[in-house]
């Protein structure tokens, strides 16, 4: 049986589970486990012994694994196969048994003799054949799946945990592996899991053996969560390229590592645009592709050189200016289906307009050999809707004071030149310095032990570092905090479960001390928790606690649609990340209305973002991967949060800052007119004709 998801077990009776038995495990009374397996027995119940009087073994999280020195020391000296079998489905129980083999016995009747030279003869009936055993099954099963020549049948689907398997990412799977030979332009609507369709072809191409070298090329804001994706959800390990084993190997990691994630500006520089270009490539997965669109681009050109058997480009929008970029993307899948840049303008492109095409069904019939399109109208999805509301919370005096004085440290120090020194050695580097204005809009306690860090840096001077060291003192004695006021009286407001997200542990820390105080049931998640502690967080909050304190690690693969509503205690600068957070609960599988709570203090940096997002592209009313379209059209080659933070460290002022931001709101209400354009002109040129079969 395939290893059930932790949120949907589905252990039928009868169902059995093979294990790899290590004998010297069991001599040490430790059932061997797989992670995955061990974490979803975990709350099961494992039985040993005569059917009369089983005796349960013990589940030790610390270990990870089930214990019982008594019953388990036996079960290594015996061959066989070591199974649970599943007793009862609800509860959870298993048994735990072995099943032996006879040894061999070799026909004796002539007619049925097959005949075995001497020595093969001795090793079949030797008891080394049956230790074999577990391998002659892992084989077998190779074979199995071998056999089945079509991919009619998706035989990756076993091994898929915590997905929410849809037709429509079925169909596509099966059309692209089937019909286009692993060659596809996936252009689904946003919302609908292009990342999910990937992943199923992906999973499909390794179980049958046919994708072992895999790299995937993603936007630098997305690496982490592509990782995070392919092995939570389909099982798979990547290595991203800004991994310190990965960056110590040099140009040769792209050789020594089968299946690696990277992004664009990584790959399109040297020296790993050549190392890449060196390598044969399994599968080839471009999320955004429509980053590809250019063929006079570098990234472009690094694209059409891979050396690759499968590739994968995915994009919402794959034209945006005129149909000669769709050529491009349809090129880098099978040169010569347009046949060429000229021939594809004299055939198909209107000379008055190049977005409209001319023989719109023959570019029909020659698209449909490379690109699926699912519309949310045609796949029947609808989402609840999303109801934001922003909470402007006013600082008290002792926080506006701290917060304008660092502020104003920080923006000085981010603007001061260069002694040539490089940025990573300075004792105020830029990243220390824009962690500290992120810690002071989050909470003044989170902020206190940064400042204290910095201050005791001995290569600072010291006039600097007894500034920072009252600037320490003061975030120490701040005797209230104004945020967590609020969120206290929202929550006697909203009587339901609450997931609430802030950046920083020790943000986190101070307000579940202030949470439990007030008397809440509070269960903290973050990313120093162990994968089990991680689960057992999630249950106890979907069970009893009624707010999960979560850092940013709690935005990335949890599916929490048991809960309606979300508070962003602190704001992250990347729309992206917001957006990562109430996708955690407003995604397919939600029945409620999503409520999203905002609190952000006035006149802060987080304070002005916020309005800018809210007042010029009504971020929250956005379906989940539009803002990420949007920042898409933005003529920018710095992410949005690098953008934000030059905008503010160069101005001279808070007033000078608002006018600045103001343009930039200018630039994204363009850009958010310019993707509708791009939707509604993708909706004329494709319509219905890409859907899978």
């Amino acid at each position: 049986m395939s290893i059930p998801s932790l949120t949907d077990p589905g252990f039928q009776v009868g169902d059995r589970i093979e294990l790899n038995a290590d004998a010297n495990a069991l001599r040490q009374g430790l059932l061997p486990l797989d992670p995955i397996l061990a974490s979803a027995l975990s709350q099961a119940e494992i039985v040993v012994g005569a059917d009369d009087e089983p005796t349960a073994l013990k589940f030790s999280a610390a270990q990870g694994t089930f214990k019982s020195v008594k019953y388990l020391r036996p079960l290594s000296k015996q061959p066989g196969t070591l199974f649970l079998e599943c007793v009862s489905a609800s509860p959870a129980r298993f048994r735990l048994l072995v099943e032996t083999f006879a040894p061999l016995q070799l026909p004796t009747t002539p007619s049925e003799v097959i005949a075995f030279s001497e020595e093969d003869t001795a090793l079949l009936a030797s008891r080394n054949a049956l230790a074999r055993w577990r391998d002659f099954r892992l084989a077998l099963q190779a074979t199995r799946l071998a056999m089945v020549a079509g991919f009619d049948q998706l035989l990756c689907l076993p091994w898929l945990r915590d997905v929410q398997l849809l037709e429509h990412q079925l169909r596509t799977a099966r059309t692209v592996l089937r019909r286009l030979r692993g060659r596809a332009l996936l252009c689904d609507e946003v919302g609908l899991g292009k990342t999910i369709e990937a992943g199923i072809i992906l999973e499909e191409l390794v179980v049958r053996g046919l994708a072992r070298r895999v790299l995937i090329l993603t936007p630098p804001s997305l690496v982490e969560q592509w990782q995070g994706e392919m092995r939570r959800k389909f099982g798979l390990d990547f290595i991203v390229h800004d991994d310190p084993i990965f960056r110590e190997q040099g140009a040769q990691a792209w050789a020594a590592h089968d299946r690696i994630i990277a992004s664009y500006h990584t790959a399109k520089r040297e020296p790993h645009r050549a190392a890449i270009l060196k390598q044969d490539w399994d599968l080839i997965i471009v999320d955004e592709a429509h980053h590809f669109r250019n063929r006079t681009t570098l990234l472009w050109q690094m694209a059409s050189e891979l050396r690759r058997k499968y590739i994968l480009l995915l994009t919402a929008t794959p034209v945006q200016n005129d149909l000669d970029e769709l050529f491009n993307l349809v090129t880098l899948l099978q040169p010569g289906l347009l046949s060429t840049a000229r021939s594809f303008q004299k055939q198909f492109v209107d000379k008055r307009d190049k977005l409209m095409p001319r023989n719109v069904d023959e570019l029909h019939r020659l698209l449909v050999e490379v690109m699926v399109r699912n519309r949310r109208s045609t796949v029947g999805l609808a989402l609840t809707r999303r109801i934001a509301k922003t909470h402007v919370v006013t600082l008290n005096d002792q926080e506006r004071a701290l917060y304008a004085d660092v502020s104003r440290f920080v923006r000085e120090h981010l603007n001061a030149p260069s002694d040539g020194t490089p940025r990573a050695k300075r004792a105020l580097s830029r990243m220390s310095l824009i962690t500290l204005q992120k810690e002071l809009g989050s909470a003044s306690q989170a902020a206190a032990p940064t400042l204290a860090r910095i201050a005791s840096d001995e290569r600072l001077p010291e006039a600097e570092r007894a500034t920072l060291r009252q600037f320490a003192d003061a975030a120490r004695t701040v005797s209230t905090n104004s945020k967590a006021d609020r969120l206290l009286a929202l929550l006697k407001d909203f009587p339901d479960k609450m997931v609430v997200f802030t950046q920083f542990r020790a943000t986190q820390e101070w307000l579940r001390q202030r949470l439990r105080d007030a008397g809440e049931n509070v269960v903290a998640f973050h990313g120093g928790l162990l994968r089990l502690e991680k689960e057992e967080a999630i249950r106890r909050f979907q069970k009893d606690a009624r707010i999960l304190l979560s850092t940013d690690a709690g935005s990335e693969g949890r599916n929490l649609q048991f809960c309606n509503a979300v508070c962003n205690f602190d704001l992250p600068w990347n729309p992206m990340k917001i957006e990562q957070r109430v996708g955690r609960l407003s995604r397919i599988g939600q029945t409620r209305d999503v409520y999203v709570f905002n609190l952000a203090a006035a006149d802060t940096l987080e304070s002005a973002v916020l309005h800018l997002l809210e007042a010029k592209i009504a971020m929250f009313e956005l379906v989940i991967g539009e803002i990420d379209m949007i920042l898409g059209n933005l003529e920018e080659e710095k992410e949005f949060e690098e953008v934000v933070t030059d905008l503010w460290a160069q101005s001279r002022d808070d007033s000078a800052f608002r006018s600045a931001l103001d343009r930039l709101g200018d630039q994204l209400l363009s850009a958010k007119e310019n993707y509708l354009r791009q939707r509604a002109q993708e909706e004329r040129l494709f319509g219905e004709k890409f859907a899978p079969e």
